[in-house]
């Protein structure tokens, strides 16, 4: 070994240089803390790569729960019995009411689904137990209230005592018309229940 100060040779271990007097600890000191501060660093890189790949771990874990967990998120199903969507059935009346005499009594059909199916039943009383039903759109409803012809999507053929009502109509707004104009003086009393499913 020898002295970093006068390059003079001395024992190896030697905490002083005999020649010069140097110090020789101190040097030894910084060599085992660079070395000791290398490994350390190491381990500390380490140490952190091993934090990151933790938190990155997590952080995809939680994504993916929320996934799942979120209604909204599409999904692909591949089974076979996936459930057939059951219709929905509004009532459109299903009440017993008075029509007077030269008189209609009538109840909006408003329409959204592409194809609505319109079905029920109904029954007059009073006088010749007679009423006149028809199902039309707005223009047939204006025309009809005004006493002009209108087009009919259901007709109940005339003035009938009983009826039942069985059709398919597109999306828009319809009425059901309860016409007793042709009473002089005797009023109906109707019972119905006619409903629309979508």
């Amino acid at each position: 070994m020898y002295c970093p100060k006068c390059g003079k040779e001395i024992p190896d271990n030697s905490q002083f240089c005999l020649q010069c007097g140097g110090n020789l600890r101190a040097k030894q000191s910084v060599r085992v803390l660079a070395g000791v501060s290398a490994a350390a660093g190491v381990a500390l890189l380490i140490v952190f790569a091993l934090i990151v790949a933790i938190v990155i771990a997590t952080y995809v874990r939680n994504e993916s729960s929320k996934r799942d967990e979120d209604p909204s998120t599409p999904r692909r199903t591949f089974t076979q019995n996936n459930p057939v969507k059951q219709p929905e059935q509004v009532s459109v009346v299903d009440k017993t009411f008075p029509v007077a005499a030269q008189h209609y009594v009538y109840y909006t059909i408003p329409l959204k689904a592409d194809v609505s199916h319109i079905t029920g039943h109904f029954t007059a009383q009073g006088g010749s137990n007679d009423i006149e039903v028809l199902v039309l759109d707005q223009d047939g409803f204006t025309n009809f209230s005004n006493g002009h012809s209108a087009q009919r999507y259901y007709a109940s053929d005339g003035y009938v005592t009983t009826g039942s009502i069985d059709l398919r109509l597109r999306p828009g707004t319809y009425y059901i018309v309860f016409n007793n104009a042709r009473a002089m003086l005797t009023n109906k009393v109707v019972t119905a229940k006619i409903d629309a499913e979508f």
